[in-house]
């Protein structure tokens, strides 16, 4: 049975991790032994070449202790100035009041 090139690092994968000889994984395969070690070469040659993908760092939010038992949102600003503002809010006047808030430092 002739495979799609994409498929062979799977394959690979499931043969290494089944803990089968390479003559048992490739007969339920369908295939020979050599063909699937010379697959296994290219796929480790592959990834020898090509980096990892980089990895996200997971950072940890935490709501902050909210002192009030209001719906309101809190925005502070630098130098430990803020303004609560209503759910309800307009976009536009928070907009230009943190405009103003933030040139009056």
């Amino acid at each position: 049975m002739r495979r799609k090139r994409s498929a062979w690092p799977e394959l690979v994968a499931r043969w290494e991790a089944s803990g089968e000889s390479a003559a048992e994984f490739a007969r339920r395969l369908g295939t020979g032994a050599a063909t699937l070690y010379r697959w296994r070469r290219k796929v480790r040659a592959t990834a020898a070449r090509d980096p990892a993908p980089a990895v996200a760092k997971l950072v940890e939010v935490r709501p902050a202790v909210v002192a009030f038992a209001d719906d309101r949102f809190e925005v502070r600003l630098a130098g430990d100035r803020g303004v609560r503002v209503p759910p309800s809010f307009d976009a536009e006047a928070l907009g230009r009041l943190l405009r103003v808030l933030e040139a009056a430092r």
